[in-house]
């Protein structure tokens, strides 16, 4: 499966925990997590492996703020493919 997310324009100052809202996106390198948001907490589903992790608010803003480099991106910002070959 392949699996191709190209970020077609960031935002200047970028984007916080509070902006995050249901189809938004987290990339850092080359891994990436779709974020579902629920009334009190995240799911968050990495593209590489499809599983899910559910965190809180505090959690998120936690993981979010241990990495420099990740970016928060809402869905207009990205262009996202998901090719699946199929095989006898």
């Amino acid at each position: 499966m392949t699996i191709n997310l190209k970020v077609i324009q960031e935002k200047p100052k970028g984007l916080s925990v509070d902006d995050i809202q249901d189809g938004f996106f987290l990339v850092k390198g080359d891994n990436a997590w779709v974020i579902r948001s629920h009334a009190r907490d995240f799911s968050l589903i990495d593209l590489g492996t499809f599983k899910i992790h559910l965190m809180s608010k505090t959690d998120l803003e936690d993981f979010i703020n241990s990495w420099i480099d990740i970016k928060i991106l809402s869905p207009k910002q990205v262009n996202l493919n998901i090719g699946f070959q199929w095989r006898d």
